[in-house]
């Protein structure tokens, strides 16, 4: 059992102790479905109480909005070291999107139950909030794709927001088809119910060609 930590008291304590619990947090839900994250372990992971995590997160579903938000930053920032690179030799632009999203599996995990489960029981504020906070990172990612080759044939009208809101549309699709559960998922192994089965990486690198 872990002991209980002292409580963080000044700015840089709970900066710390609300990285741990996001850390607590994503390292369950690499293995876990979010119905199985329990916060009580997650809590025990940190080495604090139900009651302090609550201190620092509403919610269950504020927690992993968090950590959505952490991922979406992270994905951001591969995306650009991934540009430098890989324009100097480049790479078809579905290809690198498609390599990013692949290279940042908890954020593709977390986009999938994002409309249906993670923003609901949020408060006006809460809500707002974090659609500021995706617009911005979008924003950020959608600059850094306009550098491609490829967008900048494009005309002015061409929205890359836009393009990146489809992207998430079909990597939200995908993701459910390539992850099916239960029984599902094991009578689609055999033919001909295997025509059912679908690879994640292929599947959604043909989409996000088809969308540019």
């Amino acid at each position: 059992m872990c002991l209980i930590k002292q409580r963080a008291k000044n700015p840089e304590q709970k900066a710390l102790r609300r990285k741990q619990i996001l850390d607590a947090t994503r390292k369950r839900f690499q293995t876990l479905s979010y119905e199985e994250v329990n916060l009580n372990h997650v809590a025990a992971d940190v080495g604090i109480t139900k009651a302090a995590l609550y201190r620092y997160f509403r919610n269950k579903e504020t927690l992993f909005l968090a950590l959505f938000v952490e991922t979406l930053n992270e994905l951001v920032i591969f995306s650009e070291q991934a540009l430098h690179q890989e324009m100097l030799v480049q790479i078809p632009l579905a290809k690198l999107i498609t390599n990013t999203l692949l290279a940042n599996p908890i954020y593709c995990k977390l986009s999938a139950i994002l409309h249906t489960i993670l923003e609901r029981n949020l408060t006006l504020e809460e809500a707002t909030d974090f659609k500021q906070e995706l617009l911005r990172l979008t924003g950020l990612y959608s600059q850094l794709l306009s550098e491609h080759p490829e967008l900048k044939k494009k005309s002015n009208s061409y929205s890359v927001i836009s393009l990146l809101m489809q992207i998430q549309q079909s990597l939200i699709g995908v993701w459910h088809m390539a992850h099916p559960t239960g029984a599902i998922a094991e009578v689609i192994e055999s033919p001909p119910l295997n025509i059912f089965k679908q690879d994640f990486e292929v599947s959604l690198l043909a989409h996000i060609e088809k969308l540019i």
